[in-house]
């Protein structure tokens, strides 16, 4: 425990002496990952399907905020759509524009969740998030993460269209806007998907703001089984044969669960034994105090310091 809480204290010592440049690199790496995926689904446009491209647009937005970042990104999800088709960019673009109404109003400073969400369902790994989001942040993120979920649909049945349009399946502009659009609006996966991890986010929240022990290791627990039997249940209601299997939520529930946890400890680690409890009151309230301390050690900066003594000959 001792030497994780040093690691632990290093690793912010040197996040305060280089964040300079620290930040920009977290930019660039969630813009190029982000890109990378886009690319492996919907990567039609001769352009913006090379790497080189993808490191340019990533190099500047390193230095943008993240919500430029966010804009940047559906720009480029729209170019790639439209290579496929344009009425299949119409429809992602009236779908933007709303979303954009909705997450500048209420989720605004969680970009890097729209931009997460993606590459997460890629790696089949969007267990997580709503747990961390449940630990770490406010319920308005749950708009954001949202709207992760639906681009990566987006971009996952964009590539489908590709295979209708080659095939000749869907020759007219009303053919590749009626498929597309019955199967995002009604995709079972997806809206199953949208329930559980708001709720589980909400119950995760919830939990972690009670006054009692352990409220955020309960919260990620519980997050973790809500999340495993709604999913589970939804799929045997709804009989969906999707991108995730009954094992993959199993498996990848758990290695979520285990995840959150260690992110816990290095961002949050308090020590309940040392619990104090106070009470004073004002002219209105009279107030009831439960504080909880920190767990902090001190990194230690051990330096040794080699005398070279000059030998002289003894005469």
């Amino acid at each position: 425990m001792t030497t994780l809480l040093n690691f632990k204290e290093k690793l912010k010592i040197i996040y305060s002496r280089n964040s300079i440049y620290i930040n920009p690199g977290v930019k660039f790496l969630s813009m190029l990952v982000s890109l990378l995926v886009m690319t492996s689904y919907i990567g039609y446009s001769s352009l913006l399907k090379n790497p080189f491209v993808a490191v340019i647009i990533s190099v500047i937005c390193a230095f943008l905020p993240v919500n430029f970042m966010v804009v940047i990104y559906s720009l480029v999800m729209l170019a790639n759509l439209y290579s496929i088709s344009a009425e299949i960019a119409i429809i992602v673009f009236v779908f933007l524009i709303i979303m954009y109404c909705l997450y500048f109003r209420f989720s605004s400073k969680y970009g890097y969740v729209l931009l997460l969400m993606p590459v997460l369902c890629f790696v089949k790994l969007p267990f997580m998030l709503p747990l961390i989001l449940g630990i770490g942040a406010s319920p308005a993120s749950v708009v954001a993460m949202i709207f992760g979920i639906m681009i990566f649909f987006i971009m996952k049945y964009g590539s489908e269209e590709v295979v209708l349009i080659v095939n000749g399946t869907a020759s007219s502009g009303v053919d590749k806007m009626s498929s597309f659009l019955s199967k995002l609006i009604g995709n079972k996966e997806l809206l199953v998907l949208i329930v559980v991890f708001v709720i589980t986010t909400l119950v995760v929240y919830g939990l972690k703001r009670l006054s009692i022990n352990y409220s955020s290791t309960i919260g990620i627990v519980t997050g973790g089984i809500v999340e495993v039997v709604m999913i589970l249940g939804g799929i045997y209601l709804f009989d969906i044969d999707g991108i995730f299997k009954v094992w993959m939520v199993c498996l990848f529930t758990v290695l979520s669960i285990a995840i959150v946890f260690v992110l816990q400890f290095f961002i949050l680690a308090v020590d309940y034994s040392r619990t104090e409890y106070t009470q004073f009151e004002d002219d209105d309230y009279y107030y009831y105090v439960k504080a909880v301390p920190k767990i902090k050690v001190t990194a230690t900066d051990v330096r040794v310091k080699h005398i070279n003594v000059k030998r002289t000959r003894r005469r």
